[in-house]
């Protein structure tokens, strides 16, 4: 059995790899890949990436770029991660500084403003980009903001009235901010990104793609508290699958029988503990072993949908804990790179084993690979 607690928690915990901000110590490529979430793809390679030390001020470049785009790993105050033009660098050197210093926010404003005005750091040219990633629901998500010093409706023909309510449903359309004043920015809400903020009729839908449409519609739907791990149902169902949103960190969507709920739970639970992916497995066998959490039944069914090309996107996973090609008839043959080009068929993989599974690639639909 402990091949199939393997098979589950991998594809249950592996939020955990790159976790939670501030869980638990991340090497430095994943803080690298953090930090340019903000970015549009074309940007994110060559981006630099620095941090701050907090008692100092001084800075540690983490990947030197090569383009005009400078990323900061998440701030575990604020929650905020931020990309911005490299001529705010020097800005932000004298910001971490006197933040180190002890300075209170209105006087590292102050002597931002004089710096600029003594032109001891340069001024943010008009239409410098800044990208904010926030990671729960109470902010705008995925948020990019231009600034326009001095602009004014009349002068743009950008609205003043706040998208914030609309941005928060997942809909929301630049606005003007500040207009008229050196502080004049455009607020531009991303939508529709793995990140992004969701409606809950837009989270349930999304939930639910990787099932046959005769489950979609009395699938339950849950999430999880990012401050606590607790389970928050979106839709209470009536059958006997259960579907969580789409995960931007594993980029995949994930179902699964309900009678696996408890190990869901739990695998949440222990990564807002800040536990690894291994202690996690561990936990999960311990609790399969003790007879706390239910085992999974032969032939129970996992439906994950992938959003990159890099994984089979629409995938079946079928348990047959001890199956052999000779048993069930199925090639141990790997079909993945067929799969890859929307021509994939079933293969069976740890034969013979309690973690024997079938990869059953869906093919020549919207959502398939291949398309």
């Amino acid at each position: 059995m402990k091949s199939i607690v393997s098979l589950l928690a991998v594809v249950l915990t592996r939020a955990v790899l790159v976790g939670t901000a501030g869980a638990q110590d991340q090497s430095v490529e994943q803080e690298v890949a953090n930090a340019v979430l903000p970015l549009p793809e074309d940007l994110k390679a060559d981006a630099t990436v620095v941090t701050y030390e907090p008692d100092t001020g001084i800075r540690k470049v983490l990947r030197q770029g090569t383009n005009i785009v400078e990323c900061q790993p998440e701030d575990p105050e604020t929650e905020f991660t931020r990309c911005y033009n490299k001529i705010l660098a020097p800005r932000n050197d004298l910001t971490a500084k006197l933040r180190a210093e002890g300075k209170s926010p209105e006087e590292i404003q102050t002597e931002i403003a004089a710096a600029v005005k003594d032109g001891t750091i340069p001024e943010a040219p008009s239409g410098t980009m800044s990208y904010r990633l926030y990671k729960k629901d109470d902010r705008i998500r995925l948020l990019w903001v231009m600034r326009v010093p001095g602009a004014t409706p009349e002068s743009t023909g950008v609205s003043t009235d706040s998208q914030r309510d609309n941005a928060l449903n997942g809909q929301g359309r630049p606005w003007l901010m500040r207009p008229g004043t050196p502080a004049a920015h455009v607020m531009i809400p991303i939508n529709n990104t793995l990140w992004s903020n969701k409606s809950l009729e837009q989270k349930i839908a999304e939930a639910v793609l990787p099932l046959p449409e005769d489950l979609k519609a009395e699938a339950t739907v849950v999430a999880t508290d990012p401050d606590t791990g607790a389970r928050v149902v979106l839709r209470e169902g009536t059958n006997q699958v259960e579907c969580q949103p789409p995960d931007p960190v594993s980029q995949q969507t994930f179902c699964r029988n309900r009678s696996s709920a408890p190990v869901r739970d739990l695998t949440a639970k222990l990564r807002e503990e800040g536990k690894s992916g291994a202690e996690i497995q561990t936990a999960i066998a311990a609790g399969r072993e003790a007879g706390t959490l239910p085992s999974p039944s032969f032939g129970e069914m996992m439906y994950l949908l992938r959003h990159n090309d890099r994984q089979i996107k629409l995938l079946w996973v079928m348990l047959v804990p001890g199956a052999t090609p000779e048993s069930i008839g199925v090639s141990t043959v790997s079909q993945r790179d067929n799969a890859l080009k929307g021509e994939g068929r079933p293969w069976l993989m740890r034969a013979g084993t309690p973690g024997a599974h079938i990869m059953i690639p869906i093919n020549n639909t919207p959502l398939s690979s291949g398309r």
